[in-house]
This record gives structure tokens, sequence and C-alpha cells, in this order.
């Protein structure tokens, strides 16, 4: 049942077994995990279907540095689906190392192994329309292609190219799950519900409700048994700090982490000229799903040089020198400075030539976007080019290590309910600079040493935060002291209260958040199930 929460008479209370607040990926998942599990569930999303400016605008907040990280209403979504209805669907686990104690990576260690998480990683495939749970070249391509390597006679102690990207349709989780929420007998979608604040009963250590107001200012309470916060990274943390009438600097701020150890990621890029052919495009499985081969630097070789996790994929070159000789690129480059109002051309006569000697590209180019991107249920992520040179550019992307100076805290402005909005103060450490820089050197040498290919350039790293990935502020711990969560996602000192948010992660990998978000949502909802079996 869908219920526009500005229709509700002021004051009103709702009851229920669980309460799950935001309709992302995680709540979304949670609510479906519980449907029908002999409980009340009601999910609370602050916006309505579809994208509205105002409701858009309580996302904004204040950047400290914003040469470094992005607004922070980029890439967030308030409506049913939350981010999902704007991500591109990239999909991989975390690696076995990522949940490691690692002697060289402060605070690092997850309270459980990716091994207890696998059985979650392969329902949460299920639910991002990817196929059977397995990133192996061999075991995802038809054997002639499984048994092709990335760089035809490539061999190297210190890099491996035989895992994979999968990618989800995109799956909009609001749209492709919105008619099982409405069917459904147990569950209660209240729209246009925006959870301000969690009131706590600090003698018998719970919530004991959550205060809920509406655009039309009207506002009600929903009582529940169990709570559970899945609004994303930066909304779950905001909604902690704002909760300050009990506990004063915020719920889960018993050990002052709380909004610490605030995570990104971090990429780079390296241009090298291959000698021998390779597989730079896209590719599809069995099913239909698209792929895309990775290079990694291997673990083994992650701990003995010390390095944070890392993994690179084919990325078309960069737009601005006309070397790449495409068209496709050359009138894309022009378009977006001809829109741009610093009009600062690199090499016109260079992108012009190539435009006119590769018409027949554009226009070829135009007709595949149109049935791969456009008219495609299965949409293809993105446009890569053979480069006639076999001139080709590696996207490396960086796990960042924890470092609790990074943070989110309160801004003094406030949002349309007079709530104070975030604050986000993203910092990186040298670890992270070293470990980026000796990782793009690294691969860019094991690839000269094969003979396979030679590096053309590296691209001067710039430390910047990826803007979506809100990752740490509610790290999880088995130790109050380390962490606002335990194991379970529940928050220290509280009896009712939930994490499922790519806050919980402790450490951030590599790797785009969205697949161990489902994963610990499914982990979670069978965490509650036990609770009422």
């Amino acid at each position: 049942m869908i219920i526009d929460a500005r229709n509700l008479p002021q004051g009103e209370t709702v009851n229920c077994d669980v309460c799950i607040v935001g309709a992302g990926a995680a709540g979304i998942t949670l609510a479906c995990e519980l449907r029908d599990k002999g409980m009340q569930v009601v999910l609370l999303e602050s916006g309505g279907m579809k994208f509205e400016k105002e409701i858009q605008d309580l996302n904004k907040g204040e950047v400290v540095d914003s040469k470094v990280h992005g607004t922070l209403e980029e890439n967030r979504r308030r409506y049913l689906g939350g981010a999902t209805t704007a991500w591109g669907g990239r999909c991989v686990p975390f690696d076995e190392i990522d949940f490691e104690p690692r002697s060289y990576v402060p605070y690092s260690g997850w309270p459980f192994t990716k091994r207890d998480l696998d059985p979650y990683y392969e329902r949460a495939h299920a639910y991002c329309e990817i196929g059977p749970y397995t990133y192996e070249v061999k075991d995802v391509l038809p054997h002639s292609v499984g048994n092709q390597l990335m760089i035809s006679g490539f061999a190297s102690k210190d890099v491996s190219f035989d895992k994979l990207y999968l990618f989800s349709p995109p799956t909009d989780f609001g749209k492709v799950y919105i008619e099982s929420l409405k069917n459904s007998a147990n569950i209660k979608v209240f729209i246009y519900a925006n959870c301000a604040t969690i009131a706590c009963d600090r003698e018998a250590n719970q919530v004991s409700h959550l205060n809920v107001v509406t655009p039309r200012k009207n506002e009600f309470r929903v009582n529940a048994k169990q709570y559970i916060l899945a609004g994303g990274g930066l909304e779950v943390t905001r909604l902690l700090l704002l909760s300050n009438d009990t506990y004063l600097q915020g719920i889960g701020n018993h050990s002052d982490l709380l909004g610490r150890f605030y995570m990104c990621h971090m990429q780079n890029h390296i241009e090298l000229k291959f000698k021998v052919p390779i597989v730079w495009d896209y590719e599809k499985n069995a099913e239909g799903i698209y792929c895309l081969r990775a290079i990694e630097v291997k673990e083994e070789k992650q701990r003995q040089y010390q390095l944070l996790n890392s993994r690179g994929f084919m990325e078309r070159p960069d737009l601005t020198y006309p070397s790449h000789g495409n068209g496709v690129l050359s009138a894309a480059y022009l378009a977006k400075n001809f829109l741009s109002r610093q009009k600062t051309y690199r090499d016109l006569g260079g992108h012009l030539k190539n435009i006119v000697f590769d018409l027949g590209g554009v226009l070829l180019f135009s007709q595949k976007w149109l049935n791969e991107r456009i008219l495609s249920e299965r949409k293809l992520p993105s446009v890569l080019f053979k480069s006639k040179a076999n001139i080709h550019t590696i996207r490396i992307d960086f796990e960042q290590a924890p470092n609790p100076e990074s943070r989110l805290t309160l801004s003094e402005s406030k949002d349309a309910f007079g709530f104070n909005r975030l604050k986000a103060d993203w910092k990186y450490t040298d670890l992270d600079v070293e470990s980026a820089t000796k990782t793009t050197e690294l691969i860019g040498k094991a690839i000269v040493k094969s003979g396979t290919g030679e590096v053309r350039r590296i691209s001067k790293l710039e430390p910047r935060g990826t803007g979506g990935h809100h990752i740490g502020t509610t790290r999880m711990a088995s130790d109050p002291s380390r962490g606002v969560v335990d194991e379970n996602c529940l928050v220290h000192g509280l009896s009712n209260l939930y994490i499922a948010s790519s806050s919980v992660f402790p450490t951030c990998g590599y790797a785009n958040p969205t697949l161990t978000i489902v994963a610990i949502a499914i982990r979670l909802g069978d965490y509650i199930k036990r609770l009422y079996a």
C-alpha cells in the first residue's frame, strides 16, 4: 500500500512492528525481505514518486573544500528508489582483503569475513538483476571468449586480469519493486514522509518513536518495535546528529565516532599504447548481462607493497586531446565547450579534422547509442571506442584509508523544515596518495615489463572524493569504543535501532557500494526475521 503522508491528520500516530526510514536500495530490499513475514512494516520515503526540485533541496549542505568534494546533493535522489534512480549499475563485491585487519591500514578490519557475506551477495545479485554470483572471466563468459586474455601475451607476478565488473540494467528499485510493495498485505509505504528526529527512552535504552514531517508541515509520529535507518550514508548520519534531545552529541555518538571516518573513492588515469590485441570493450555473458574486464594488483602483492585496494578498467580517452583520432569524442569535446561559459578549445583544428575524417563513425555511434542505450531495457553502461593506434586509457579506482579527521558535522544553515544541514569536511591522507601513486606506476610497469605495451601518460593525481559514495560515518565494530553499530548493524547502547547503509562499512575498498549495501540489508533482514520467528 502506498500512502501520501501529506494527507495524514496533524498529530497522527502510526503503529507497526518494523519501521524502515528511506526507500532506496537498502530500504526497499529490507521491505521486500520482510514481505509476508508476519509483521507489520512501515517504509518512510522523504520524497514522492518522481524527482521534485523542492524535495531535492533537502539534500543540500555545506562542503568545506569544494576543490576535493562535490556538492552534497550530487548523485543523491529523494524519491522512491533513491540513488538507484540515477546509478550506472556497476556491481562488484568487496574483496577478502577489504574485510581483513591490515597492519599498514589504520582502523581496518570488519567484524566478519567476506565468506560470511558471500551468501548475501548471492541473494543481492537477484535484486540487482545480474545473474549468478561469480566474477571470474572463465566462469562468466563463453569458453572461447573467457580463455582470451584481456591483453594478449600478458603475464605478471604483480597484476592480474581475470576478474570482471558486472552491470545491472541498471535496476531502479522503485520502479522494479513498486508492485511488490503495493500488493503486500503487511507493508505500508508512506511517501512525502521526512523523518525529522528520533526520540529515545534513555532509561529503557531504546527508541520510543520517530517524529515525521511532510512538505505541508503536518507532523505525525511512528511507533515501532524495531527501527532501521536506510536513508544513505549522508542522511543517516545527519538524522543521528540531529536527534540530540536525549543524547546531547547525537544518537550513537557514545565514543565521538559518529560522522567520523568519512570515506569516498579516488581515481586516476594512465594512457597506454598497446603492441598486442586487447579486449577493450564491454562484453555480454549468456544472459545478456554486460561485463567489463578489470585490472588489479594481486592481494598478496598489496600486502607485500603495503598498498590500499584498487581496480582498473578501460575507459574512453580524455576528450581534450585530439590524438585519440575519434570523431565522436572530438564532437563531444567541442559540444561540451560550446555549451560552457568558458570556451577554451585545445587544438581546434585537430578536433575538426577528426570529425571530418570520421563522419561515418559519428553516424554509427548515434545509431548504437539509440539502440543500446536509449531503447534497450538493459542499458549499455557507456560507449567505449576502438583506437586505430591501439592507444587506450585505464581508469583506476582507489580505496581510501579510514581517517577520523575526515568527517560530517552539522552546519549552521537550515533546510525548509528548520533542521540543520550537513557539513562535509572530506580529507585524504599521505597513505591515500602514496598508495594510489605506487599502484598506478606498478600497473604501468607490469605492462611495459611484459612487452605488451608502453606508457604514454600518467595523469597527475588530484585527490578528490568520488560523488555518490558516502562511506564509514557510522562504522561497524564489535567494540562500542571503536564503532557506532555492532556486527548486526544495531546501534551500540540501544536495543531497537539499526542502520542499513554504506555508512556502516569500516573500510571502503575500491568497489561501488550498492551491491554491498543490498547484501548488508538482506543480512539485516534475516536478523530481524529471527526476532519474530
